[in-house]
């Protein structure tokens, strides 16, 4: 993935020199993000030989959280603009904690000896895009191709890991551009993606594999952003 964004980022960077020198218009922008995100997590817990499964369990969940952004963006006219939008930081969702046949013992933080701790990172969410301004104004649309890696962070008490995905799915938006002065302009946006499901096991034949289905969210923005 980090090698993708760096050839993506390169190469847009290249095109983007070349533009300016055949009177195309290249911005960069910087911008603050509150995101919403839901998914169904299923949790298959298989039999000793690993050939069936004995139980099923299905949750939904959500959370918010706040980030920053940037981006590089390359107008081809006046109406129509491709972009590279980038999250540097890591989202977490929400720890949740479980405990394996009750409370035997306490350890120094507080836990217990049993007690399962999971959650989720997502690292290098990525947005490849196509901004299409409307005549209303400075109202425009948004439609892209978003990726990110899901990351398996836990702490079991069976000493079980699992692995990380990667998952991707369209975005699509709309916007409005006000233009201040000297090349700047601020912008406020709303997204929403639709991403691909994941999945992942222990790596036991009796294994527990997760599935998460249904990843959906929606992303409110401000961006300052100079054009030259």
């Amino acid at each position: 993935m980090k090698k993708l964004i760096i050839a993506i980022t390169s190469a847009f960077m290249l095109f983007a020199t070349s533009a300016m020198s055949m009177d195309l218009r290249p911005a960069v922008g910087i911008s603050g993000n509150i995101g919403v995100y839901a998914a169904t997590g299923t949790e298959d817990n298989y039999n000793d030989a690993g050939t069936a499964i004995d139980e099923t369990t299905k949750e939904h969940g959500a959370f918010a959280t706040e980030f920053g952004s940037v981006f590089v963006e390359l107008g081809l006219n006046d109406a129509i603009s491709i972009g590279l939008d980038y999250v540097p930081q890591t989202l977490e969702t929400p720890t949740n904690v479980s405990n394996d046949g009750g409370t035997t013992a306490t350890k120094p933080d507080g836990s217990t000896a049993n007690e399962n701790t999971v959650k989720a990172h997502f690292n290098e969410l990525t947005t490849l895009y196509a901004k299409v301004n409307l005549p209303l104004g400075g109202t425009y649309l948004k439609v892209g191709y978003s990726t990110v890696e899901v990351e398996s962070r836990e702490s079991m008490s069976s000493g079980n890991t699992y692995g990380n995905d990667d998952s991707s799915g369209m975005t699509v938006g709309i916007g409005y551009d006000h233009e201040v002065a000297n090349g700047f302009s601020i912008r406020a946006e709303i997204t929403g993606s639709d991403f691909s499901d994941v999945k992942t096991d222990n790596g036991q034949t009796n294994k527990t594999e997760i599935r998460v289905e249904e990843m959906i969210g929606a992303r409110g923005t401000i961006s300052l952003v100079k054009s030259f």
